[in-house]
């Protein structure tokens, strides 16, 4: 079954997300849920009462895919620059030269959002940079949350780690 955002046809925001999902999921690293701990056999909703040995898998679990999930947001990253630049001075010169040539033909001047519609209109290899820098930032985006949420749990886990390591946990 072909999903709707899938299918050849004209771009869409849609298929700009159903893209950042796909990349999502070639990256192979899980939600935080209940997925994610039932295969390691944890239970973080029981942080405090874990044993040590199950603390230290949620350290390795979590800081593992922290640190893969922070590489691949550099990676992305730097695409995101580099097609953001290709863009930005490729608009420049097309917003120039359409100016120049209605001014020199003595047409009034565009508003910015005239200049922008037909910068995309003359320039299809400009329309679809734009695309591409819509997609890396959605992207960029995705990958950031998940980031977020294992550091987060890796953060949390490592409090308890502290809190026992300093014997104040029976005081909390």
């Amino acid at each position: 079954m072909v999903h709707m955002e899938k299918r050849d046809t004209q771009w869409t925001p849609f298929k700009a997300i159903s893209k950042a999902d796909d990349f999502l999921d070639d990256l192979m690293v899980p939600a935080i849920g209940k997925e994610v701990t039932k295969e390691y056999g944890l239970d973080f909703s029981n942080l405090m009462n874990a044993e040590s040995k199950q603390l230290e898998e949620f350290l390795t679990m979590f800081g593992g895919y922290k640190a893969y999930l922070e590489s691949q947001l550099a990676h992305i990253d730097a695409n995101k620059s580099a097609i953001e630049a290709a863009f930005d001075e490729g608009y420049a010169t097309a917003v120039y030269k359409i100016a120049s040539t209605r001014e020199s033909e003595g047409q009034k001047k565009l508003t910015r959002d005239e200049i922008r519609g037909a910068v995309f209109d003359t320039y299809s290899s400009l329309k679809e940079l734009r695309r591409e820098v819509i997609e890396q930032d959605t992207v960029h985006k995705k990958v950031a949350g998940l980031l977020n949420a294992y550091k987060a749990a890796y953060d949390a886990v490592s409090r308890i780690v502290a809190l026992r390591t300093f014997g104040k946990v029976g005081s909390i």
